[in-house]
């Protein structure tokens, strides 16, 4: 297959690199810094699970210089998303999805892979099952991913906003890993409480979410490392803008809408809110 990677930063290097060691053609829509690194020194990914260098991998700034791709994976945050999609391609052409993996920028050109794994979720808007989702999950199974197609990828979408933001922020707020975070009853519970609300908003906005959710997810954060950061946290941290609207204001807004309440989103939100419209030149 043909990807283009829309976003090189730790996400898309690291599937893009993937991918590439698969045999896959990749291409990597870039800017700045990285784009300036990745034609000078190539792409360097190192991982539990094997280093790779791509030494000369096809990347520019405008998208239509990589030719025309079967597949574009939007790797950027989610604020960036309407500079990413200036043109409405249309949901008959579009798959949801998501991705499960510890991965950053440590400096341009080289990304750094922190756990064990990495996995992505994807299918279509509409539900059910297709014949182009089961193609891109052999691909992606190809490049040491761990790949599945979900047939209400909505709701795993919502799982996935609830993962994030429950933590990331707080973890911001403390200035604090994981580790600390799960360690310490009063963050424990702050988090516990923060993932009630996100499920109570997106069973009124018709996810199925169960108490079986919440116990595999703190499954899932006490098995991560104890100096595991979310990307949010660690933009705010850095003095950068962030994902913070998408993610807690999100969890607010849909609340507001359909009469939860969420008092820890809502703390999280409003006190980091400083730190965000500074980072944006608001302040």
């Amino acid at each position: 297959m043909r990807f283009a990677i829309f976003g090189a930063g730790g996400l898309g290097a690291y599937y893009g690199a993937r991918l590439a060691e698969a045999g896959h053609e990749v291409g990597f829509v870039a800017r700045g810094a990285q784009l300036a690194a990745l034609k000078k020194q190539g792409l360097r990914l190192t991982s539990p699970l094997g280093d790779v260098h791509l030494k000369h991998p096809v990347a520019s700034a405008e998208p239509g210089e990589l030719g025309v791709a079967d597949v574009v994976i939007v790797a950027v945050k989610t604020w960036q998303l309407p500079d990413a999609l200036a043109e409405a391609l249309g949901a008959a052409h579009v798959l949801g999805g998501l991705s499960r993996v510890f991965s950053m920028l440590e400096s341009p050109g080289v990304a750094r892979h922190l756990n064990s794994g990495a996995s992505v979720e994807f299918g279509e808007l509409a539900g059910g099952a297709s014949p182009r989702a089961a193609a891109l999950a052999e691909a992606f199974a190809r490049a040491k991913v761990d790949a599945k197609v979900s047939e209400d990828i909505r709701t795993e979408l919502w799982k996935k906003l609830v993962t994030v933001s429950s933590w990331s922020g707080l973890g911001a707020l403390a200035r604090s890993p994981m580790g600390v975070l799960r360690k310490i009853p009063e963050t424990r519970a702050l988090i516990d409480r923060a993932v009630d609300e996100g499920m109570a908003v997106g069973l009124c906005r018709g996810h199925a979410l169960f108490e079986s959710f919440k116990e595999e997810l703190w499954r899932f954060y006490d098995a991560l490392p104890a100096e595991a950061t979310a990307s949010m946290q660690r933009d705010l941290m850095a003095g950068k803008p962030s994902e913070l609207d998408a993610w807690n204001g999100a969890i607010v807004r849909f609340g507001a809408a359909c009469g939860v309440d969420t008092p820890v989103h809502a703390f999280t939100l409003h006190a980091l809110l400083p730190m965000e419209r500074r980072a944006r030149g608001a302040l």
